[in-house]
């Protein structure tokens, strides 16, 4: 006589089926990485900008990691982020890679990203990379402002020489106007001069020896 299955074996068998088929989908469109092995590299911020534990990082573009930790830490006089970066095994990070805090999209996830640095040694485990800090919303603002106000200044300095050049421009031609019948005159005496030049130049050109002969005449 065959072994006997009750109908609630078999539902709870399915169950168990469709719960281990949903936990290994969410496994792989997660990117969970329970299972996979890693190695860690530190990196310090004075401001995170919004990065949080389990935020990407990523190489070049490429997903390689995530952040694994976060905690503040007191160096002297300063209060520094220190972040805990779990790196696949394999991703090589050059040591003086950099980390930058950057945004998915305008208003997207923060992570972390890597610049790659061009230094011909890798980063051990452990190691700590240096970083740049994010740039703050509130520094931004009074940058804005600053370059407004600079701006206005520039303005009414612009402003202000437009009008000197503008009252210099305007005594230049009261002056001209003023000595207009001695400019004139000037100009006249000019073109006369240039004309007795000119004749003179011509005499000479088509009677050299009149030149000739005031250099052999002796005074009486």
């Amino acid at each position: 006589m065959g072994l006997k299955i009750s109908n609630e074996t078999k539902t709870g068998v399915l169950v168990l089926i469709c719960l281990a088929a949903l936990a290994g989908l969410l496994i792989k469109v997660g990117n969970f990485n329970w299972f996979k092995e890693g190695f860690i590299l530190k990196t310090r911020f004075h401001f995170t900008g919004g990065v949080k534990k389990s935020s990407p990082i990523r190489l070049s573009g490429v997903d390689v990691g995530e952040v694994k930790a976060i905690r503040l830490m007191n160096e002297g006089t300063e209060t520094v982020a220190e972040v805990d970066m779990w790196f696949e095994e394999g991703t090589l990070v050059r040591k003086d890679a950099k980390a930058v805090v950057s945004t998915l999209g305008l208003m997207g996830e923060k992570y972390i990203e890597l610049q790659a640095g061009s230094s011909a040694e890798f980063a051990a485990k452990g190691d700590m990379i240096a970083a740049e800090d994010p740039v703050r919303l509130e520094e931004l603002i009074d940058i804005g402002k600053k370059v407004a106000v600079d701006i206005g200044d520039a303005a009414k300095k612009i402003g202000t020489t437009a009008e000197d050049i503008s009252k210099v421009a305007n005594h230049v031609d009261e002056a001209v106007l003023e000595n207009r019948p001695k400019l004139d005159g000037i100009f006249d005496n000019f073109e006369e001069t240039s004309e007795n030049f000119n004749d003179f130049s011509q005499d000479v050109k088509y009677h050299p020896w009149k030149v000739l002969m005031k250099g052999k005449e002796v005074p009486k």
